[in-house]
């Protein structure tokens, strides 16, 4: 396996982690930041920072 493979996997799990149902239910309590509920604003910040970060490690050394 090449280097970007091995990171897309870390990522995967990384993501799997984060993900995880037991670690949500820490951010599945009343409360909100800027008027967002903390649960639905902790899935989109990880998931906006999934997808980043794989964009990052596959477009290569691209001009």
């Amino acid at each position: 396996m090449d280097v970007i493979s091995c990171r897309l996997a870390a990522l995967f799990a990384v993501g799997i982690v984060a993900l995880y149902p037991p670690l949500l239910g820490a951010f599945n309590h009343p409360g909100s930041v800027f008027g967002i509920p903390l649960l639905p604003l902790y899935l989109f910040t990880v998931w906006g920072a999934l997808v980043l970060i794989s964009w990052l490690l596959t477009r290569g050394d691209e001009p």
